[in-house]
């Protein structure tokens, strides 16, 4: 009998060598609908200046950030609220500052919809729409790219790219600038 163990205890030694020698595939997302994340959601929140929400489903977590299907991002300040949606071909990728442990840039593709609000009366005050959109946590810009176009009542804008800066509320348009201003014309 001690001899029988003996050989069993060996082939158990050496199996648990063998597996502990393998290479183990790490961080592997499952393939299996039923185990992937279907749903995320990331706030950030700095300061009374405002953050982002940011929801989406995730197809790849790394350790410098993320990749997502769906996104949905929404920005507050202290005067108006930013929804930027896509449709379900849209795509996002977050990059994350590893010193910090935040956000610094989201960029978003496909058929993007952008809605600007009051907070106050929740008036639609500014649309837009482009391809392609990168959001700056740190800098507080969004980046709009591949046909952005953005409509503020009659008045129109178009260029290659644009940069709305949240916090001075500025917008600057880069490359074949169009602009179509309608202004009041005063009855006295």
């Amino acid at each position: 009998m001690g001899r029988y163990f003996k050989k069993v205890l060996g082939i158990i030694i050496v199996l648990i060598l063998i597996s502990g020698c393998t290479k183990k595939e790490e961080n592997k997302i499952s393939e299996k609908p039923e185990e992937e994340i279907k749903h995320f959601t990331l706030k950030q929140f700095a300061d009374n200046k405002g953050g982002f929400v940011l929801e989406g489903e995730s197809a790849e977590i790394s350790s410098g950030g993320a990749s997502m299907t769906t996104p949905q991002l929404s920005l507050s300040t202290g005067t108006e609220s930013i929804e930027i949606t896509t449709g379900k071909e849209g795509s996002g990728e977050i990059k994350i500052d590893p010193d910090e442990k935040k956000v610094k840039t989201i960029t978003i593709t496909g058929n993007i919809k952008i809605v600007y609000r009051d907070l106050k009366t929740k008036d639609i005050t500014m649309e837009g729409s482009c391809k392609k959109l990168t959001y700056n946590e740190i800098e507080k810009i969004i980046i709009m790219e591949v046909n952005p176009v953005i409509k503020r009542g009659n008045n129109y804008f178009s260029g290659d790219v644009m940069y709305y800066n949240i916090e001075k509320n500025s917008l600057d348009i880069k490359g074949n600038v169009n602009a179509q201003i309608y202004t009041e014309k005063n009855t006295h």
